[in-house]
């Protein structure tokens, strides 16, 4: 009897230490204030503050086996984590250096994550939103060194296996990202960013499978845009190193697409626009200043387009509507030349070369 009753005595002081949540918070510094609230259990929350008037806050509600290390020096900072019912075993790593930042993240139902969030510097912002339904297995991670930048990220269901990378070093630029539903899978994001006032935005909706989007812009003021529902396998690379430049990708139904911009100039705009593709390719090669390329491809299949333009304020247009097979090629070496190509039907092919200045062509193919 005594035997039984030693037993059950262990088992339940077992289970009252597998249940117990723990919490460790430092703070070192003038009006610092720290709130940690754990419903759950085996959740960690560590918190450190030097500093004055810093704030932070945990949450973690009905969750399982989450840990978060918070770490804030500097004056001014806020940090808001919270985890609630459904959400197991994610880490988040929050660190803060400098005055004024702003770091916010919420898991709701989300399993296995990592969050790796660091700025240092002043009056930065990242977001981070991650919500049920099998978001699972995903890595975020995120630093900014510099002043006023923004990074925004969110998650919704039944994303699963992404990879979101995200750097800034400089003042006021901007990174937002958000992945909505339908199993989202294998999707790699990498935004860089090294100067003043650049924007990047990426958006793939309902069933995108497979992506790789990577953008890198290393001057000042430049903006990148990508939208994409329904892809299925496709890559995107926008790398632009000048000033003012502009580049947008905009993709419907599109499947084993890629899409390359690299503008190495200054005030360029690269526009491409897909509308129920398959395996299409699109190469745009900006090396000057103030050029214009633009490539249209509505109902394509296994179509392609290939623009370069290492010269000065030349204009190239690429349109195939309807297009079967069928394939564009504009190079202009030389500055202020003019390049259309409107292609509609099968098979057909336009291959367009200038080399010197202010020249003008437009080729209109039609039948099959």
């Amino acid at each position: 009897m005594k035997k039984l009753l030693f037993l059950a005595t262990l088992l339940l002081a077992l289970t009252s230490l597998q249940a117990q949540n723990r919490n460790n918070t430092v703070q070192s510094g003038n009006e610092n204030q720290a709130a940690i609230e754990q419903s759950g259990r085996n959740n960690t929350a560590n918190q450190l503050q030097s500093g004055d008037r810093n704030k932070a806050v945990i949450q973690q509600t009905n969750a399982v086996g989450n840990t978060v290390n918070l770490k804030q020096s500097g004056n001014d900072n806020s940090a808001g984590i919270s985890q609630t019912s459904g959400a197991k075993n994610n880490l988040v790593n929050v660190e803060q250096a400098g005055n004024k930042n702003q770091v916010s993240s919420l898991q709701a139902g989300a399993e296995g994550n990592k969050t790796n969030l660091t700025q240092t510097g002043d009056a930065n912002t990242i977001s981070v939103q991650q919500l049920g339904a099998g978001v699972r297995g995903n890595e975020i991670n995120v630093s900014q060194a510099g002043n006023k930048n923004q990074a925004g990220i969110s998650q919704s269901g039944n994303v699963v296996g992404n990879k979101i990378n995200i750097g800034q070093t400089g003042n006021r630029n901007s990174a937002a990202v958000e992945q909505a539903g339908d199993n989202i899978s294998g999707n790699t994001i990498n935004i860089g960013q090294s100067g003043d006032q650049n924007a990047a935005t990426v958006s793939q909706a309902q069933s995108a499978q497979n992506n790789l989007i990577n953008i890198s812009q290393a001057g000042d003021q430049n903006t990148a845009a990508v939208g994409q529902q329904r892809t299925k396998g496709t890559v995107v690379n926008i790398s632009q190193g000048g000033n003012l430049n502009a580049a947008s990708v905009s993709q419907q139904d599109a499947t084993s697409t890629v899409v390359d911009i690299n503008q190495g100039g200054n005030k360029n705009t690269a526009k491409v626009e897909q509308v129920k593709t398959s395996a299409s390719e699109v190469t745009i090669d900006q090396a000057g200043d103030k050029n214009t390329a633009g490539v249209l491809q509505e109902n394509t299949t296994q179509s392609s387009a290939v623009i370069v333009q290492p010269g000065k304020s030349n204009t190239a247009t690429a349109v195939q509507s309807g297009a079967r097979l069928s394939s564009t090629v504009i190079k202009q070496s030389g500055n202020y030349n003019t390049a259309k190509t409107f292609q509609t039907g099968v098979n057909n092919q336009s291959n367009i070369l200038q080399s010197g200045n202010k020249n003008t062509v437009t080729v209109k193919q039609t039948g099959n």
